[in-house]
């Protein structure tokens, strides 16, 4: 069954005036019953057998320990010597595996993470991209796009997207006088190379230089999305090539006006730029013509503002290559348009969202300490349609009355390429803290869920969603919020209500939401007390000697026992003496996102969790690997075992459809469908000691709704093994 992704407009249309733009846009990537977007769980996975015939007296590793999977070493007390025995089966291709070997080292994990989110076909096209770049330099960037472009669009994209990004970004990097593109390492014989960006400057009418750190170069240079919109091809080019040399099936420098003279190239407003800013803030007003003696931000404001002299009119288009063409547009087109300018001219750039004051704007990054490429910040700038004025490192943009404006901000946030969300109040206004702790009904923290906020609108006692957020392992969400404002909130499907209000919301409020969930749909973690001469949690690096038993076989394992949220861990496990040497950084954890981002479901690594509660270390026995629900391998060769086999009798009666499912060893989730695809419900079970399970549906959905008579499908998986069938409910 195919299912439909919708990607959800910011504001349902006609809600809000005429100042911001979205779009809503459908696919129907490959998929089968059982991936329908909903709220995300993790799917266990098993473990493979990497035991290759070899002992060794120290194990170095660093790789991503997928939910309720993990890292198992076999040792030998006696001889003194570890084995490599099983690592997690992430499920991807041979092309795919070849792919993440050829990436940079420190993009493993977050590539894996994405790769083992799409279909085969995809996992192989990313895969050639990576192994076989035109130029090697490309590789990285190429890997880092396969690593961070979120998911569904990934399954649903022109993937050719990636590489004529990168083709016309080197090409324009050769043609720039303020800006060159450096790299570090050989991709040949480095694992560790990367690239960034150094510019030059004028600071004080003295010209500097300096470099921008590699993450900031990737995510807010490299990366092809802007906010909202779907990367795609339009007017046969990508919009960096298209906005640079145009020569697209329709050009936006054509003016149709016959007595107006063309529309500037944004190649030819670049062509005699010696820096990326000079420091001025508001520049170029009124008809003063463009110079060559003002710094990139403000050339392409200026180029901007000329490509965009009317207000919106309809449609309202949000590919930046649609917009250009149009020539018209208010704070939305002009964020859009804007940042699609920077990121082609190599300027990091991003959107800045206040949606419930009706505005929008960008932000450019700039350094703290021209000394070092560590520290900086975003300073927010944006352009006046037709006035050909740049405002830059302007923090008057939201119109705060904090800053001489006539508004109280709510909710001001940042937006990152994959959809993540933080806010970013603070720049313009002055704020208020907000911390929602969320509970299970046994009072256990509920991590990884959603955290959505809520306030009216501009003039209006309509409201209107802002950002959103995921609480963290302690099931604590925290964020900034506008001073003297109204704030509603949900977590999950459950809703607060009001949870501020604005006579109680003077600057530096600090307010703590708790809520306990009435439904518990989290997955819990599995008991570990088996078996075990060792067991602890790690928290963040540890460096620690332990005993081993004397003379026994038994297993090192790093087990991921939270059930939702991968682990990044590396490390070395060796020998002191006749004691066991761990070396275990816990480097950071991948959470899903659930922001309201446009995607249903995000890249699992958007969001990264503080490190400090990884994996569950053990030593145990062969027994404690089994319950585990893995085995030591007899050979090399070998395999775990046989795949399981679960049996599904539903029947209903009433009201009730009952399920068992046999052959289980391992928890069981079972997920049920309505006809049109939608997850209707869903639970687990522990299988008794025999295998089976058994499970009830009372025709109730997730929020306690009747469901109608009719056909559905169930979706049953226990460990690997899945089943999916088609039942009938009568009422």
């Amino acid at each position: 069954m195919n299912w439909l992704l919708v990607m959800l407009s910011l504001i349902a249309s006609g809600e809000v005036d005429q100042g911001i733009t979205a779009e809503v846009w459908s696919v129907e990537p490959e998929a089968v019953v059982g991936e329908i977007p909903g709220p995300w769980q993790a799917e266990q996975l098993g473990l493979r057998v990497v035991y290759d015939g070899q002992t060794y007296d120290e194990v170095s590793f660093r790789m991503l320990l997928p939910p309720l999977t993990g890292l198992v070493l076999r040792c030998d007390p006696d001889a003194l010597t570890l084995a490599d025995t099983l690592a997690p089966d992430y499920g991807l291709t041979a092309d795919a595996e070849a792919a993440v070997e050829a990436a940079p080292r420190w993009l493993r994990p977050d590539l894996v993470d994405n790769l083992m989110q799409v279909s085969d076909s995809r996992q192989n096209t990313l895969a050639e991209m990576i192994l076989n770049p035109a130029d090697p330099r490309l590789r990285d960037e190429i890997a880092f796009q396969a690593a961070h472009i979120s998911p569904p669009h990934l399954m649903a994209m022109d993937l050719s997207i990636i590489e004529r990004n990168l083709d016309s970004l080197f090409a324009i990097d050769e043609e720039l006088n303020y800006v060159e593109i450096v790299d570090y390492g050989d991709p040949a014989t480095d694992e560790d190379y990367y690239s960034t960006t150094q510019y030059k400057a004028l600071e004080d009418s003295v010209e500097v230089s300096f470099e921008i750190p590699r993450e900031i170069y990737y995510w807010y240079v490299i990366m092809p999305r802007i906010t909202d919109e779907l990367p795609k091809i339009i007017y046969n080019k990508f919009w960096r090539e298209f906005l640079y040399y145009d020569n697209g099936t329709t050009s936006y420098t054509e003016n149709p006006d016959t007595t107006g003279d063309p529309y500037s190239l944004l190649r030819d407003v670049l062509d005699d730029i010696t820096y990326v800013w000079d420091g001025e803030r508001h520049i170029w007003a009124g008809d003063r013509e463009h110079s060559t003696d003002m710094g990139a931000i403000n050339a392409i404001g200026w180029w901007t503002s000329r490509v965009l002299p009317r207000s919106a009119t309809m449609p309202r288009p949000i590919q930046p290559s649609e917009i250009a063409v149009d020539h018209d547009g208010n704070c939305g087109e002009c964020q859009d348009l804007f940042c699609a300018g920077l990121r082609t001219g190599l300027i990091p750039a991003l959107g800045v969202m206040d949606i419930n004051e009706d505005h929008v704007w960008n932000a450019f990054w700039w350094p703290d300490d021209y000394l070092s490429s560590e520290s900086g910040g975003w300073y927010p700038c944006q352009v006046d349609l037709g006035g050909g004025v740049t405002h830059a490192a302007d923090s008057g943009c939201a119109y705060d009355k904090d800053r001489g404006g006539g508004k109280y901000c709510s909710m001001i946030w940042n937006w990152r390429p994959d959809g993540f969300q933080w806010s970013s109040i603070e720049t313009y206004s002055a704020s208020c803290t907000l911390t929602v702790a969320a509970y299970d009904t046994f009072g256990r923290p509920v991590p990884n869920t959603d955290v959505k906020l809520l306030s009216e609108g501009w003039k209006t006692i309509q409201k209107y969603r802002g950002f959103s957020g995921i609480t963290d392992r302690n099931g604590v969400y925290t964020t900034t919020l506008g001073e003297e404002q109204n704030y509603y909130a949900s977590v999950y499907l459950q809703s607060l209500g009001q949870i501020i209000d604005s006579a109680s919301a003077p600057a530096g409020t600090h307010f703590a939401i708790p809520c306990t969930l009435t439904t518990n749909y989290k997955p819990q973690p599995r008991e570990l007390d088996f078996y075990t001469y060792e067991h602890f949690s790690i928290e963040g690096k540890i460096d620690s000697t332990l005993p081993l038993p004397s003379e026994e076989v038994c297993y090192i394992v790093f087990f991921n026992n939270h059930a939702e949220m991968g682990e990044v861990i590396s490390g070395t496990v060796s020998f002191d003496g006749t004691d066991l040497r761990l070396q275990v950084d816990a480097e950071y954890d991948l959470g899903h996102c659930s922001t309201y981002s446009y995607e249903e479901r995000s890249s699992q690594s958007a969001v990264k969790f503080a490190p400090g509660k990884l994996t569950d270390f053990m030593i145990t026995d062969y027994e404690g690997v089994r319950v585990l629900g893995v085995a030591e391998p007899s050979s090399p060769s070998s395999v775990m075992r046989e795949p399981l086999v679960l049996e599904m009798l539903p029947f209903s009666r009433g009201n009730v459809t009952s399920f068992t499912i046999t052959g289980c060893w391992e928890p069981v989730k079972l997920a049920i469908y309505d006809k049109l695809g939608r997850r209707v419900y869903e639970t687990s079970a522990d299988p008794d000691p025999s295998g089976n399970a058994s499970v009830k549906w009372h025709g109730i959905d997730r929020v306690g709704q009747a469901q109608p008579s009719g056909v559905y499908f169930v979706r049953v998986q226990s460990g690997n093994q899945q089943l999916v069938g088609k039942f009938v409910m009568l009422r």
